[in-house]
């Protein structure tokens, strides 16, 4: 008779992470503000295509030295919530693919997560509006974040 081992995994489960708007510190806030504004001037940030504006956000920052995290959670713009991912650089919210800055167009997300407007319209509102309008750390009231990283990036949760 042969004996096995089985070792069982357990997945710590911990609240959402709740986060808050804020400056990211100098030097890395400007000069993460200023590499992301040139690649999305090469090509656009777009929220049709979250997950590789993500890759591009930690591929920048990797490239200053700076690590970023995938955040997978929910975005309240106020009476609507959208699920969606993000990434979080020394603790604050990096979203580049959507203006959330600009009221208009958190209403129009608002109807977006209503099933009002498609895809289509979101992102064609969305390129209607530069970088300066994306999140970078600081965002406007009654934003919220809240999430947790990817599974593969737990550990480094704060």
């Amino acid at each position: 008779m042969t004996r096995t081992t089985v070792t069982a995994w357990s997945v710590t489960r911990r609240a959402p992470h709740r986060y808050r708007s804020g400056e990211l510190a100098a030097p890395t806030g400007p000069r993460l503000r200023s590499a992301l504004a040139r690649e999305h001037a090469r090509e656009p940030f777009t929220p049709r295509d979250v997950r590789s504006a993500v890759a591009r956000v930690r591929s920048v920052a990797s490239g200053l030295g700076v690590e970023a995290d995938v955040v997978r959670g929910g975005v309240d713009v106020g009476g609507a919530e959208l699920d969606h991912v993000w990434a979080v650089v020394d603790g604050h919210v990096v979203d580049v693919t959507m203006p959330l800055r600009a009221t208009a167009f958190a209403d129009v997300l608002r109807t977006y997560v209503a099933g009002d407007v498609d895809d289509d319209e979101l992102d064609s509102v969305a390129h209607g509006y530069g970088f300066e309008w994306r999140v970078v750390g600081e965002f406007p009231a009654p934003l919220r974040y809240v999430g947790l990283p990817v599974w593969g990036q737990r550990d480094g949760a704060r």
